[in-house]
């Protein structure tokens, strides 16, 4: 099986993050590449007009963040990809990741080759496949909606339809969000992996995040106990 290229969302100068996720995309051993424009500085008036919209239009980090997403898919076309490893530069991986991320590789290209598809493989949101749907040696299970976007497969027909989409109707939401309509609109195919292979550390309160929130005391303890009710919920069902 050819190395799938992973495509990292990274602020350009931000040393801590670009270390973190480095030292692990190293272990993988797959090509990578650093998305490094589109910070915030970056966003000049033609591209607000061009994609964007709404709360995204203006110089936001959450905007700076689905433009940076935006040009990892520009950099699939450009560079002839069939397809990639979208991952934002907080991410974790876990220690099963790569077996599991290649068995799902091998499932999307025997299954939904022809079809604009996006597999996310993270645990930050919390949301799991019910027990009840889960089959023994399968990893990819239909979604209804994202589960964010800090570690998703994804293949160069739903990066050329959310790049269409974009450009011709612009987006006033967040990227997950995004791809939520899409999916909604027949535009796209959703997948969520089981097991959960990453997470991102902004989201288990491991790491602050770049996105500014209101304080949020106790968050790693927190979303440790909401993960453990969730499991559990999700296993019942």
């Amino acid at each position: 099986m050819a190395k799938i290229t992973i495509l990292v969302i990274h602020v350009k100068g931000n040393k801590e993050r670009e270390t973190y996720i480095q030292k692990q995309l190293e272990k993988l051993d797959m090509p990578y590449h650093f998305i490094l424009d589109g910070n915030i500085e970056d966003l000049t008036p033609e591209i607000l007009d061009k994609y964007f919209s709404g709360d995204m239009y203006g110089q936001y980090p959450r905007t700076s963040c689905a433009y940076k997403h935006l040009l990892a898919m520009q950099y699939m076309i450009e560079h002839h990809l069939e397809s990639a490893l979208i991952v934002e530069d907080d991410l974790r991986f876990y220690h099963n990741f790569k077996d599991f991320f290649e068995k799902s590789v091998e499932e999307c290209s025997s299954k939904y080759a022809d079809m604009p598809f996006i597999a996310n493989f993270e645990e930050s949101s919390l949301l799991f496949v019910p027990r009840s749907q889960r089959r023994k040696g399968i990893v990819l299970y239909p979604a209804q909606r994202d589960r964010y976007a800090g570690c998703y497969y994804i293949n160069r027909l739903a990066a050329q339809a959310i790049l269409e989409y974009v450009t011709s109707k612009h987006s006033d939401t967040t990227s997950d969000l995004l791809h939520t309509r899409l999916l909604n609109e027949g535009k796209l195919h959703y997948f969520w992996s089981h097991p959960c292979l990453a997470c991102q550390c902004s989201c288990d309160g491991s790491m602050p995040t770049m996105i500014p929130t209101r304080p949020r005391p106790l968050k790693r303890l927190k979303w440790f106990y909401k993960r453990f009710y969730k499991r559990l919920l999700y296993f019942l069902r």
